[in-house]
């Protein structure tokens, strides 16, 4: 499993609940970039990660104002952190169409945003008249190399399955399993992807092995793990 480290802990009790032993081998780490708020007159606040609000500087500040969040796992921190998450959707192009609903006259939103991130959201929002300052509050960064217990895992065969929940990490799992000289010791697992842009990438380098969850979620993605593993 290939997620940061507090997000691989929390699916790897997951994994097991269903009976799989999960290797952990985080290619990504996230960390504040300790970006600065600015203050202004904000009509909504924004996140579409849980680590947009437990990363953010000064974002209490802001809790008068309408929230907004993509998933559940979002709101779920915002309310920890004493926000009131008003509008939730499972994605950004879930939760566009609400937004564009509730706010029809043009609005200006506070989003609390990733340095790597899609365009989807604030783009539609910008799209529709609206006007969307969007702060990095947090970046993902690169692994050096693969853990040495999936790289000892999959050179002796044992990897039956990789879970792959954004085309970055799938990008740098392709990187970093080529350095290691074990790609190739991959292909008979099965990838399961998040989505049909993170499935592209692995496709792009001839996996011939890969599930794609029906919804973009790890629900979903585990479903379909489930059932591929029996």
């Amino acid at each position: 499993m290939l997620r940061a480290t507090d997000d691989a802990a929390r699916t790897a009790d997951r994994l097991r609940a269903i009976g799989l032993i999960p290797v952990l081998s985080p290619v990504l780490e996230i960390a504040a970039t300790g970006a600065q708020l600015p203050q202004g007159a904000y009509d909504a606040l924004l996140a579409s990660s849980a680590k947009g609000i437990e990363l953010a500087r000064g974002a209490e500040a802001f809790k008068a104002l309408p929230f907004h969040a993509v998933g559940e796992r979002t709101a779920h921190a915002a309310r920890a952190h004493g926000f009131h998450p008003d509008i939730v959707a499972g994605n950004a192009e879930a939760i566009l169409p609400l937004l564009l609903e509730r706010y029809q006259r043009p609005a200006h939103f506070l989003y609390l945003a990733g340095r790597d991130r899609q365009q989807t959201l604030e783009a539609g929002l910008k799209a529709a008249g609206h006007r969307v300052a969007a702060v990095e509050v947090y970046e993902a960064r690169t692994a050096k190399a693969l853990s040495q217990e999936a790289v000892d895992a999959i050179a002796a065969g044992e990897i039956d399955a990789v879970l792959h929940y954004s085309r970055r990490s799938a990008e740098i799992f392709i990187t970093l399993a080529k350095g290691a000289g074990i790609l190739e010791k991959t292909r008979d697992a099965l990838h399961v992807a998040l989505s049909q842009e993170v499935a592209q990438r692995l496709l792009c380098e001839n996996i011939p092995n890969v599930g794609v969850a029906e919804r973009p979620d790890e629900d979903h993605l585990l479903e379909l793990l489930a059932r591929r593993s029996i």
